[in-house]
């Protein structure tokens, strides 16, 4: 039967909770027919060697190796891409599914809500119910989302993908993946709904994480500070994003930074840095010269005025990636 979702699941390290996640996705029902892909980011021999030996059972549907950790973007997004389908979900490696009926009880639920929009779960109650026109149906509740959905098992229809692309990979290793893309979701005004998360899928903690990371020698928390504000007290990318995409002079259909160049017989990837991608760098650059210049002038107000506003439109608009390029039908999802 055709592929109807898309699952993909970035792996660093973690062994015995990917196992876990691996496992119950195994006592899934088909009835919405689904392919899984695992796409590792440089984890350790005994990891990678359970995901050989799952593929080869055929747990795994599709396995990509990254030979270092590219960032969960970059490895998201080559599952993203390997696999046609109408739906596709970001699925993390601590994501536990708790019934085999999850795929049908889901798409039922969302169905309440309109198709062109993302649907993402919440830990909370309070949080499902927190903005006006959440929907109770006989399917659950419908929570309306105003701010961003968490990337561990989200939903985004290929309509979607269409208009506002794939992940970002302007961002390091520490993601901010779901947080950009809720950015464009809000600016081209697509609706983003909440499922209850506990209802579907237990949550395995953060504790094996942390000790990955440490272990690595990565500071997750220097990381996500930096997404706003960088080392010198100048602007962070996240930061930086948000103000581009709001004022309309970024476009929201992001181009990706990596490619894939090769895939050999044992799974081993070989991802290229795109020659286009490299003017993006060089705007992103120059945007944030004049922003961190206006801050350091101490007059922010100057960022909204229409002159500064111009000089970066022009600075985007010269490489095509402006909000001049937006295509019809993404112009459209704002009115």
């Amino acid at each position: 039967m055709p592929v109807a979702l898309n699952i993909t699941m970035p792996v660093f390290n973690r062994l015995e909770t990917t196992q876990r996640a691996l496992l119950a996705l195994r006592r899934t029902s088909r009835e919405i027919p689904f392919s899984l892909t695992v796409v590792d980011n440089g984890s350790d021999a005994d990891l990678v060697g359970k995901l050989r030996e799952f593929k080869r059972i055929g747990l795994i549907d599709k396995l990509f190796l990254l030979p270092e950790n590219m960032g969960i973007s970059c490895a998201c997004n080559i599952g993203w891409h390997m696999t046609e389908a109408p739906f596709y979900m970001k699925l993390d490696n601590d994501m536990i599914a708790q019934r085999a009926d999850w795929p049908r009880r889901l798409f039922a639920l969302w169905a309440h809500g309109k198709p062109l929009s993302t649907f993402g779960g919440t830990e909370s109650l309070e949080t499902l119910l927190k903005e006006p026109g959440a929907l109770e149906t006989l399917d659950g509740t419908l929570g309306i989302c105003t701010a961003t959905l968490a990337g561990g098992a989200i939903f985004i229809p290929k309509q979607v993908s269409d208009l506002l692309g794939y992940w970002s990979e302007d961002y390091d290793l520490y993601g901010a993946e779901d947080g950009d893309y809720g950015l464009r979701m809000r600016a081209a005004g697509l609706p983003q709904y909440y499922y209850l998360r506990p209802d579907f899928f237990f949550h395995a903690g953060d504790e094996d994480i942390r000790e990955v990371y440490t272990e690595r020698k990565l500071d997750r928390s220097r990381m996500y500070a930096t997404l706003f504000s960088d080392d010198k007290g100048g602007t962070g990318l996240f930061r930086l994003n948000n103000y581009l995409f709001y004022m309309c002079i970024r476009n929201w259909k992001v181009p990706l930074r990596y490619a894939v160049a090769d895939v050999s017989e044992d799974c081993r990837v070989r991802v290229v840095e795109r020659p286009e991608y490299l003017p993006v760098a060089e705007a992103l650059r120059r945007s944030k010269e004049m922003i961190d210049a206006a801050l350091a002038r101490k007059q922010p107000e100057d960022i909204y005025s229409e002159d500064f506003v111009a000089k970066l439109k022009e600075i985007w608009n010269g490489i095509g990636q402006g909000c001049d390029s937006l295509t019809d039908a993404v112009r459209n999802c704002s009115i």
